[in-house]
């Protein structure tokens, strides 16, 4: 029998495709079957995993002699015996251990996620992008603590059925069976060889194999000093390394991972420019996202072709999806919220009319309408809301004139703001003008009591912004 044929036999009898023994050895599937068909050779290292994987020394795969079988009635006696009862301590104790790195990695995303909420606030004084980001974060926690939930709620139901059944382990050669009573009855038993075990977890006093997808418990202070399943622990916990990439991998490696994490904040940086020079809103521009799409998919890709060479392949893969998932969520609030704003000057054309004024040439106009049902309950029922900005240079002559134009308030005075909407603000550098549509008068305080349909208007000579507001107030002195 050939060393090919002796591998493809163990493989076979310990129940791994070839991409599964490929998997576990760091290797590619191609790489096995070149082994199997005896075109190449495995190296002193594969040799040495294939003999931990298949539990048979090296000598029995490299010798020419045909392997010897062993049933299982032929084994009189098994090497470690265990039969494991759960109290509901054991599986708390359990959870709870699990649970911390689950509350570990909500800690890092809030802490990454607040950073870079910060970062953008200091590139943004707007309110949607406030608003965005609030919304972002309610999504975020929502989604991480729906998993949360989710998990915590199959768990408990996996527990229920460990509390219900007893486990008994018998370890042969190469493998170990598990035999699941419930009630003094058996419920499940099955074979399982040693390198068929796809992850063995240490939490605390316990292991848990995870056999099949599936977790199972084993205490450890009840196992033998030098039981298989610490040696097994010890063989999947120092998995080899994956090899290096070449200098020249590495370098495009390198470059794409830090081109994924930064095209973020490139991303924001264009953002910024475009929604501060000109048309369209910020909600609109926000597509702009998906420009820098490409770059954490190359990552991915590249990360992929690593693997496939048997190299480390990890973080370019998890950036890549990481930063893909950002790009996205946050270009989709171009088609989400991109029609929320209209862009017409009718707003303008009206304040003009009504007022007598003349507002230079603008950039662009942002107008929110609002539903005009009035509540007879709030004292305040906008009508509509525009943002309208202007080039620097195209307001220099009208800032000129605001000192002397006498609809022009520098100053807001305490009885005034009563008939401004709500979030009306004052600050320096601003000018204001309060219009009664009812009345016609400018910049006075209703005579009477009653409800009164207004235009406010406030221009800030530092951002060469001016809010138009249209709104219905009831008026009491």
């Amino acid at each position: 029998m050939t060393v090919g044929e002796k591998i493809q036999y163990y493989r076979k009898k310990t129940g791994l495709s070839q991409e599964g023994l490929g998997q576990k050895m760091l290797v590619s599937r191609q790489t096995v079957s070149l082994w199997e068909m005896d075109k190449t050779m495995p190296t002193v290292d594969n040799l040495l995993l294939l003999k931990e994987i298949f539990s048979v020394s090296v000598d029995d795969i490299l010798s020419d002699s045909e392997p010897t079988e062993k049933n299982d009635t032929e084994v009189n006696e098994p090497k470690e015996k265990y039969v494991f009862e759960y109290e509901k301590t054991d599986t708390q104790a359990v959870f709870k251990k699990m649970r911390r790195y689950a509350i570990i990695r909500l800690c890092i995303f809030f802490f990454i996620y607040f950073i870079s909420f910060s970062l953008i606030v200091s590139l943004f004084e707007n309110d949607a992008v406030m608003i965005f980001l609030e919304l972002a974060l309610l999504f975020c926690f929502t989604f991480q603590m729906a998993i949360y939930f989710i998990y915590r709620s199959a768990w408990k139901k996996g527990e229920k059925k460990i509390l219900e059944n007893e486990y008994l382990y018998e370890v042969f050669d190469g493998y170990f069976t598990l035999n699941i009573y419930q009630n003094d009855e058996m419920t499940k038993k099955f074979k399982v060889y040693f390198g068929s075990v796809e992850k063995i977890q240490s939490f605390g006093n316990y292991f848990m194999l995870q056999i099949e997808g599936q977790g199972y418990i084993i205490k450890k202070d009840a196992l033998l000093p030098d039981s298989v399943f610490f040696a097994m622990y010890n063989s999947l916990a120092n998995k080899p390394e994956r090899k290096m990439p070449t200098e020249s991998l590495k370098i495009i490696s390198t470059v794409l991972f830090v081109l994924s994490v930064l095209s973020v904040w490139m991303s924001i940086l264009v953002l910024s420019f475009l929604s501060d020079t000109g048309y369209p809103t910020l909600e609109g521009n926000m597509w702009i996202f998906f420009l820098f799409l490409p770059i954490p998919i190359s990552s991915i890709i590249f990360g992929f072709c690593l693997k496939k060479k048997g190299y480390k392949y990890k973080k370019n893969i998890i950036v890549g999806v990481i930063v893909s998932v950002i790009l996205c969520f946050w270009g989709s609030f171009t088609f989400v919220y991109g029609d929320i704003y209209s862009h017409d000057d009718e707003p303008i054309a009206n304040a003009e009319k009504l007022l007598g004024i003349d507002i230079p040439e603008h950039l662009r106009i942002d107008t929110l309408t609002f539903s005009d049902k009035i509540d007879s309950e709030d004292r305040v029922n906008v009508y509509s809301d525009s943002n309208i900005y202007f080039d620097s240079d195209a307001v220099e002559e009208f800032e000129k004139n605001l000192d002397s134009d006498t609809k022009w308030m520098s100053d807001l005075p305490n009885d005034m703001v009563g008939i401004t909407a709500n979030y009306f603000g004052s600050s320096q550098n601003e000018y204001y003008i309060i219009y009664n549509k009812d009345t016609g008068e400018i910049n006075k305080l209703p005579s009477i009591n009653g409800t009164y349909d207004f235009i406010s208007v406030l221009y800030n000579t530092e951002s060469n912004i001016m809010y138009l507001t249209e709104y219905w107030l009831q008026y009491t002195k």
